[in-house]
């Protein structure tokens, strides 16, 4: 005769024996996380059936989504049986969204077929310039992708000309929109493109996978920076364009010198000139030494004088020529500062003004009729309207 304990302890063994490792396919009904411990217990369902399932925190934490009510899974683990209460459960050590092994295997595929095509190549990627004049961002208008490459491309390379291109980063008419405004953006003549978007899950950063947009990344005359997702984010944009940045930041970093840095570089390059000036003017001055104890007996020594007085002339005109450049570059460098601070105090005032938009072009507001819609437009917002 066996117990209550002993019976569970014998169906737990059997259970985790036979079953340990198994995957199963199903739709989440219940999902909770445990306060204090943080382990994950929730129940998968189909159409006429129902598990328990136990995910610990440790391989919880390795996940990069939070589940949800409805939605569809695949969880792996081994079946158990918790014997304090005979409930019989899955014991989960991974969980992946269903279909995406699908994607992976599309994706796969894809980027097999580009690569043999030569669109990856290192001999067709494009240099990203120097210092960069002007940039095209695509993204979505409002993002925080883009507040922070704005805010990074600020404090770094504040003469820098950014324009921004609002696109859909997300969804079937992502690709769409954003090969049509890449098209626009490399037809002006910029010094490089960044297309962008914050992190998400596999499916939000799917439309990155699109092949059309592949290979208009690739058409392009201008460099393109792929800035899509994550560190550990990969997509088939990034594998194409001409550099791949970690994050949207990391794009203006990658893009932008810093200002600061330059400006320490000309007090280094000023310095070292310096240097050098005193050490050809002491070895000259080492020569001429030379020259006069050992002509001193000819009574040339007049002369002698007369060569150290020009070489010292030359000496003051040449540090005055070059104290006069490295003024002139200063002020140059302090005029632009200036001009970009009236700039961004333009920016500042007119941000929350207005522009009243109809059919594409600005109105005025006695122009507009009952049942009229246009567009109200900040610097940095646009929204739909209609008179009543």
């Amino acid at each position: 005769m066996l117990s209550v304990s002993e019976l569970n302890a014998q169906a737990k063994a059997l259970l985790e024996t036979s079953f340990s490792l198994v995957e199963v396919e199903g739709e989440i009904s219940k999902f909770r996380i445990q306060s204090t411990s943080g382990h994950w217990y929730f129940t998968i369902k189909d159409a006429s059936a129902a598990i328990d399932c136990a995910m610990f925190k440790f391989n919880a934490a390795r996940i990069n989504f939070i589940p949800a009510v409805g939605d569809k899974l695949i969880v792996s683990g081994k079946v158990s049986l918790y014997a304090p209460t005979g409930a019989y459960q899955i014991q989960v050590s991974n969980i992946r969204k269903s279909g995406e092994g699908e994607l992976e295997a599309a994706f796969a595929a894809l980027k097999e077929r580009l690569s043999k095509e030569g669109l990856f190549d290192a001999s067709h990627k494009k240099q990203l310039p120097k210092f960069a004049q002007s940039i095209a961002i695509i993204t979505s208008a409002g993002s925080a992708a883009q507040a922070d490459m704005l805010r990074t491309a600020q404090d770094r390379f504040a003469l820098c000309k950014i324009d921004l291109y609002n696109a859909l980063v997300q969804g079937e008419g992502a690709p769409a929109s954003i090969i049509s405004v890449l098209r626009a953006a490399d037809a002006k003549g910029y010094d490089a493109i960044v297309i962008a978007r914050g992190g998400g899950s596999r499916e939000d950063l799917w439309c990155f996978n699109d092949e059309a947009l592949a290979r208009a990344i690739y058409a392009t005359k201008t460099p393109v920076i792929s800035a899509v997702g994550h560190e550990i984010d990969f997509s088939i944009s990034d594998f194409v364009a001409d550099h791949r940045s970690l994050t949207p930041t990391a794009a203006m970093i990658d893009l932008l010198p810093d200002i600061c840095a330059i400006f320490q570089s000309l007090d280094g390059v000023s310095d070292a000139l310096d240097r050098l000036i005193k050490d050809k003017i002491s070895s000259a001055q080492n020569v001429l030494s030379l020259a006069a104890l050992e002509l001193k007996s000819k009574s040339i020594e007049p002369k002698i004088s007369g060569s150290l007085a020009k070489l010292l002339n030359f000496e003051l005109k040449f540090k005055s020529f070059i104290d006069s450049k490295l003024s002139a570059a200063e002020h140059t460098l302090s005029t632009k500062d200036e001009l970009l601070a009236q700039k961004a105090k333009f920016f500042e005032i007119t941000k929350d003004l207005v522009q009243i938009q109809k059919g594409g072009k600005t109105v005025a507001l006695g122009e507009l009729a009952a049942g009229d819609e246009f567009a109200l437009c900040s610097q940095q917002l646009s929204k739909n309207a209609k008179i009543i």
